[in-house]
């Protein structure tokens, strides 16, 4: 896949994502969060709790189609996290690391979403 066409696929994933998000009561603080250690797509809020969300999309059919959180990914997330809650004065309670896989599915042309809680 080209980065043009892996890149509009990926953003239409974050606005479901985010869509799927609000639907269930999430108020998103911020998306696309980029520091030196790494990226964050979506920083949200649910009560007093913050969830930061990796955000994966795939077609129905494909074979990588799981969250492929590797342990070096999380580990980078979790410095990424740090590095967020410094720089806004948040504090390291109540945080919440999530990955979410957005499946478009070409028959019904609406997205599946699979939530994972890995933190």
């Amino acid at each position: 896949m080209d980065s043009g066409r892996g890149k509009k696929i990926g953003k239409w994933g974050e606005d479901q994502a985010c869509a799927f998000l609000i639907r269930h009561g999430f108020f998103i603080k911020e998306r696309n969060y980029f520091s030196t250690v790494g990226e964050l797509d979506i920083v949200a809020q649910k009560g007093g709790d913050y969830y930061f969300v990796e955000v994966k999309t795939r077609a129905d059919g494909e074979l990588a189609s799981d969250l492929a959180i590797t342990p070096a990914k999380k580990y980078k997330m979790e410095k990424t996290v740090q590095k967020y809650c410094y720089q806004r004065s948040v504090p390291e309670t109540g945080i919440v690391l999530a990955g979410l896989l957005v499946v478009y599915n070409r028959l019904s042309q609406k997205a599946v979403f699979h939530y994972a809680i890995f933190s």
